[in-house]
């Protein structure tokens, strides 16, 4: 970043906090630079594209607020990736600069994930407005596990997809890295695994199955809400996993703020990386969907029939 793109870019960062909380200015925004001004746009560096999915997302208005009150009048923004002399951190860059579409990845025949559908991976996740975010975000831990975002809690309702990107996660390292140990449980489990130890004096064992584990997947976490002890027993296996540079990816109804009887501590903690939510797809994205399954599954149907069903069925495609 030259001196008078730093200079702009200091003058539009001022207008744009007073908009904004600081803690999101400080994980949005902290590690963009403006790298070019035009008379009718700007361009910003991110690290990344989830960056500039949830910028446009969520902070475009103020951006822009920003950009009049800098300049005198509206401009349009563009994004790229970082400048290859720029200064960035291993956690900001990783491997999630090049968030692709992974190849097809075939699962270690030896054995499996208990728990994960070889049919759920990110081959055959379908991309929409509604979760590219979450797809995004999700592939750029399994690219790079615990270095890009940890943890990564997942939200939205029955049926838009947070198990499938989940187990994705899971196929995927298991496929890539070979030496890493893959747990993939519902929180149900969880909590039944954990009774069953103390009923039978066998925490020893439970801790360690949890506890060494390189990638750990929980899914449906808002079920925790409400136990007590075995919040306890999470709040310290989530300590364990992340102080470890393990990596936690999780998934929920609804964020972590809204789940009803859950610790604070758990609550901050599962904020600390990044909140990716799921909406219900538009009709465009539940075309793609049925399309996919029909071919997945060597079905056949009129172009009729795949429009009727995407206007009936709004989630849970």
């Amino acid at each position: 970043m030259d001196k008078k793109c730093a200079q702009l870019w200091q003058r539009l960062s001022a207008a744009l906090k007073p908009q904004i909380s600081a803690d999101s200015f400080k994980r949005w925004f902290s590690t963009v630079e403006l790298v070019e001004a035009k008379e009718k746009s700007i361009t910003l560096t991110v690290p990344n594209n989830i960056y500039q999915l949830w910028i446009e997302s969520n902070y475009m208005p103020a951006l822009q607020n920003a950009i009049v009150t800098t300049f005198g009048n509206p401009r349009s923004v563009k994004f790229c990736g970082p400048s290859p002399t720029g200064a960035q951190t291993s956690e900001d860059v990783a491997t999630a600069n090049e968030v692709v579409p992974p190849p097809r990845v075939d699962p270690r025949p030896a054995a499996t994930v208990p728990g994960l559908n070889p049919r759920n991976t990110f081959e055959s996740f379908v991309v929409g407005p509604n979760n590219e975010i979450a797809h995004a975000a999700s592939l750029a831990v399994a690219q790079a596990p615990a270095r890009t975002y940890n943890p990564l809690f997942v939200y939205g309702g029955v049926g838009l997809g947070k198990t499938h990107l989940m187990q994705a996660i899971g196929q995927f390292v298991w496929a890539k890295r070979k030496n890493m140990k893959v747990l993939y449980v519902s929180s149900e489990l969880f909590i039944n695994e954990f009774i069953d130890a103390i009923q039978h004096s066998n925490l020893v064992k439970f801790r360690k199955r949890y506890r060494q584990a390189d990638l750990l997947l929980i899914d449906d976490i808002q079920f925790l809400g409400g136990k007590e002890r075995s919040q306890e027993e999470f709040f310290h296996t989530f300590n364990t996993l992340f102080d470890g540079h393990k990596q936690i990816v999780l998934s929920s109804d609804r964020p972590a703020s809204e789940i009803a009887n859950l610790e604070h501590r758990l609550v901050s903690r599962f904020e600390w990386g990044l909140t990716a939510e799921l909406q219900p797809p538009a009709i465009e994205t539940r075309l793609a969907i049925l399309r996919k399954k029909a071919d997945t599954m060597q079905i056949k149907l009129h172009e009729d029939v795949f429009q009727f069903l995407a206007t009936r069925i709004r989630t849970n495609v």
